[in-house]
């Protein structure tokens, strides 16, 4: 079974080099072949009778089925044939399932013999669907990423009104813009929650009107943190975020932390550089935006 042992080794490269993301868990894929390769030669040496054991490996099969689906909700359908090697690692991933194919076609071979190796195929056979999916996700994340990048470099990306000459966001600073925004929500009879967050997108003051909804804190932060990491206001970046749009998809490798809805808007010094954000959380995305803005 060297193709199982070829798997491994591939396998094991990828997780040296894979290190992020919610799906992976390589080590314990390593495990399980780890086993199916010491049961399936076990069994070759002694030529042992073996019983029906197509449940052996019901539980990893359900694992990766539950990866994939998850994988799946996480980016848009494939919908043409994809050319390998967008970048190193999904090239990689891409190498360890046509070695998983060629295992798959190798226990085949053996199955009438071993019920181990029938065993073992069910779960190879679920491995490489997962490997595929895996790298398609690699490349739907660097795709976004480039994106992104593109976008803050320049190719679209729009900058807030200048806030001051000061490079940092002070806490008297993010003090005075709440004040104004409470003022303007207490026009509107709206209770919100509005965050002020530094450059680096960590939050320097929050402000948290009575009867103000639970969820619009974290919302109002994250709102924030955003327009902080994306460099322009959240109700731009809901447009971006559309379907067929270079942004779709940006909140699956956000980790939580991206929430592209109006309220959040970015602030920039009079020499253009990012000093920090405003989000804000309670109304309509409409009037969020609105509050967000007269930080400005």
């Amino acid at each position: 079974m060297s193709a199982l042992d070829e798997l491994n080794a591939h396998l094991g490269i990828i997780k040296s080099q894979h290190t992020t993301g919610p799906t992976n868990d390589y080590e314990k894929i390593q495990k399980t072949i780890m086993a199916i390769l010491a049961l399936v030669s076990t069994a070759e040496k002694t030529g042992t009778a073996t019983p029906d054991l197509s449940q052996l490996f019901e539980d990893e099969v359900a694992v990766l089925e539950s990866k994939i689906d998850t994988i799946n909700a996480m980016m848009p359908p494939i919908t043409s044939f994809v050319t390998y090697g967008a970048n190193p690692i999904s090239a990689a991933i891409d190498l360890a399932r046509a070695v998983a194919r060629r295992a798959e076609t190798t226990l085949s071979q053996i199955s009438e013999a071993s019920a181990y190796a029938r065993a073992a195929q069910a779960y190879i056979n679920r491995l490489s669907d997962f490997l595929y999916i895996q790298a398609r996700y690699v490349d739907f994340v660097e795709a976004v990423t480039q994106a992104v990048t593109s976008t803050l470099n320049g190719a679209g990306a729009s900058k807030s009104p200048t806030l001051s000459s000061e490079n940092d966001m002070t806490l008297a600073k993010a003090k005075a813009i709440l004040k104004i925004i409470e003022s303007k929500a207490q026009e509107q009879n709206l209770p919100i929650v509005a965050a002020c967050v530094n450059a680096a997108g960590n939050p320097i003051a929050v402000h948290v009107m009575d009867g103000a909804f639970l969820v619009s804190y974290e919302a109002a932060l994250a709102k924030a943190y955003t327009a902080t990491a994306l460099k322009m206001p959240t109700a731009d970046l809901h447009k971006l975020v559309q379907p067929g749009q270079q942004f779709y998809g940006l909140e699956a490798i956000g980790n939580g932390k991206i929430l592209p809805i109006g309220g959040g808007v970015p602030l920039f010094n009079r020499e253009g550089q990012l000093v920090g954000a405003v989000g804000v959380s309670g109304g309509s995305a409409e009037e969020d935006h609105e509050l967000a803005s007269m930080a400005l």
